[in-house]
């Protein structure tokens, strides 16, 4: 069976419809499902919405964040296969049966946005490639809200997923690590109905703190040797310099030194992970 699991805060604007749309396509893929809303705490009339609509629903008395609200339905749902999907009418509900159609081959099936314009583009572009250089694969779409998962997977990392708006980014990261077997299939993307819940800055702060978590847990060589290199490397240059000048100075020591213990905090962190 596939649980479709439809985290909610404040979405009264595009829930009708959402739900409308959502249950007509599951009903007509044949597929055995069950749906489950987790309305995470609205602050307007989501949840008296999903009572009067009838649809499956279990209600948080506080917002706990949109990572624990998918974990809340996770432990409240029995489906092999886990859908996870905003409902702001970013995505379309019909796309959960086409990604549904892959699961046969892989652990995880991720639905590939299209490649977005504006000023989030850039700092976007680069945490992907970070993420990417991490687990040592080029992710194409890094946190899609619309996907599909076995249970065994999400199960097996949960200890990892964070309850925030970075459940998304970190399991994609961590099935990958793991060599879970993930595809990335096109999916469409629409303009929101109402306004979003992100604060960009305050996201892109955290998703950097979490990308740099995530790789002191899975690969810490990786994420100290650029800068034990890179303290290196200019405190040799800047020794060769004062050697020619015949002129010694304390920067140049202490870079190198510092590059040193960098390299060295990365080779202990890599030993006890290899360990455990």
């Amino acid at each position: 069976m596939l649980t479709v699991v439809v985290p909610v805060y404040n979405e009264e604007t595009a829930l009708r419809q959402f739900h409308r749309t959502m249950t007509g396509v599951m009903d007509a893929s044949g597929i055995a499902y069950e749906l489950l809303y987790v309305n995470d705490g609205s602050t307007d009339a989501s949840g008296a919405l999903l009572d009067e609509l009838g649809a499956p629903a279990v209600h948080l008395e506080r917002n706990r964040g949109y990572g624990a609200a998918i974990k809340v339905g996770i432990a409240r749902s029995y489906g092999e296969h886990i859908a996870i999907i905003d409902c702001d009418g970013t995505y379309d509900p019909r796309d959960i049966p086409v990604l549904f159609g892959f699961m046969d081959k892989n652990d995880m099936v991720v639905g590939r946005r299209p490649v977005s314009s504006g000023i989030r583009t850039v700092p976007k572009w680069i945490l992907k490639a970070i993420a990417s250089y991490a687990v040592s694969y080029a992710i194409p779409d890094l946190n899609s809200g619309i996907r599909i998962f076995k249970r065994a997977l999400v199960m097996s990392v949960m200890k990892l997923l964070p309850n925030g708006f970075s459940f998304t980014s970190t399991i994609t990261m961590a099935a990958l690590y793991h060599c879970f077997l993930v595809r990335f299939v096109p999916v469409g993307y629409a303009r929101r109905v109402g306004s979003s819940k992100i604060r960009p800055v305050k996201a892109v702060l955290g998703f950097a703190m979490l990308i740099a978590r995530t790789m002191i847990l899975f690969e810490p060589l990786k994420f100290f040797l650029p800068p034990s290199v890179l303290f290196g490397g200019v405190g040799l240059l800047f020794l060769v310099r004062d050697i020619i000048a015949h002129n010694l100075a304390q920067a140049s020591i202490l870079m190198i030194t510092n590059g040193f213990i960098l390299l060295a905090i990365g080779l202990l962190a890599e030993a006890i992970r290899c360990k455990d």
